[in-house]
């Protein structure tokens, strides 16, 4: 289980602030459950690099998910 959200709900990995936010960005907005960075990487398909570079992307243009 998840308690309230500061677990990864894959691996229970303690999460981190932008963890959290780049979940509900590029899954779910109203998302009370996330998956770490390496877990959502797995879930796409894609590096955790590319999850990384995503983050710095969307701080950059402004995303209030990241405030």
């Amino acid at each position: 289980m998840s308690d309230n959200g500061q677990y990864c709900m894959q691996c229970n990995k303690k999460l981190e602030r932008d963890e959290k936010a780049i979940y509900r960005r590029l899954v779910n907005r109203g998302a009370r459950e996330y998956l770490c960075i390496p877990c959502l990487a797995r879930y796409f398909k894609c590096s955790e690099e590319d999850i990384k570079k995503r983050i710095v992307q969307l701080k950059a243009m402004g995303c209030t998910l990241f405030g």
